[in-house]
């Protein structure tokens, strides 16, 4: 038998029950960018950049890598006042993700980066295309 309280005077509100955490309600941070920069030994410092400015630095990256660090200095010296290449100065934090992409675009692995790189490459200028259209 369950005896039932008095009721509180003046018409409070009483809580009944058990007290549940909202922990299980909320979302699991989506970690599969987080993956991509997972070593066999430890996970690496790196500051993923937004969207829109991880499309620049993926760019710069690419083509630095295959014009060389003579490309970056260019690009330095012209877009010195240009915020969204800030990424290109050492004390930025996601200069440690520009020059990770840069390492992956010099070094394919059996071609599957050479593969992806074109593939990014047809999916941008598909874009631009459809961009020009509209």
């Amino acid at each position: 038998m369950v005896a039932e309280a008095p009721a509180p005077a003046g018409g409070a509100i009483v809580a009944v029950g058990q007290a549940r955490s909202a922990a299980g309600a909320l979302p699991t941070p989506d970690l599969e960018g987080v993956k991509q920069i997972i070593t066999q030994t430890r996970a690496i410092g790196i500051i993923l950049p937004p969207p829109d400015i991880r499309a620049i630095v993926d760019k710069t990256a690419q083509f630095v890598a295959k014009n060389g660090i003579e490309f970056e200095k260019r690009i330095l010296a012209s877009e010195a006042n240009n915020a969204k290449f800030n990424f290109l100065n050492p004390t930025d934090p996601y200069h440690a993700y520009y020059r990770m992409r840069v390492k992956n675009f010099q070094e394919p692995e059996d071609g599957k980066a050479a593969d992806a790189q074109q593939d990014m490459a047809t999916t941008a200028e598909a874009a631009a295309a459809a961009a020009l259209a509209a």
